[in-house]
């Protein structure tokens, strides 16, 4: 009887996560998405199918899900580089994924990142306060 490869089926979970922002651990954060695109068109010629796939383009964006006190912190660090708050602010995100059972390091690196804006808000009975960050960057490099 043939042998069967072992395969570790565990998947990535939260606590296998770490984030640094500006080369800092951020320990209050959330969650986080972030996607890369890039521009894809059909190219038509004579008949009605595409003949190839046209790109251009490449586009990074995502969001980071803080606690109120991140937010806090990362304003008063865009004061002292001379900014008015975090949307002053150009800064690296490096997203670590532990190794667990046979699953390597991994890790993705959001190149340039800047905040496009942010909202503070409470709601009756809140415990605490989560603030989303939509952001952009240059570029996605993945280790």
């Amino acid at each position: 009887m043939p042998s069967i490869p072992f395969f570790d089926s565990k998947d990535c979970e939260w606590a296998d996560m770490t984030v640094m922002f500006a080369g800092s651990p951020l320990t209050k954060v959330r969650g986080v998405k972030y996607k890369a695109a890039k521009e894809k068109q059909l190219l038509h010629s004579a008949g009605d199918e595409p003949i190839s796939i046209q790109s251009g383009n490449r586009t990074y964006e995502g969001e980071i899900k803080v606690l109120k006190g991140a937010i806090d912190d990362m304003n008063r660090a865009a004061i002292t580089a001379g900014g008015d708050d975090i949307l002053d602010m150009q800064f690296d995100i490096v997203i670590t994924y532990k190794p667990k059972g046979t699953r390597p390091l991994q890790t993705d690196t959001l190149v340039g990142v800047e905040v496009k804006d942010f909202q503070k808000g409470w709601d009756q009975g809140a415990k605490n306060m989560d603030v989303t960050l939509p952001i952009v960057f240059m570029k996605l490099i993945a280790q």
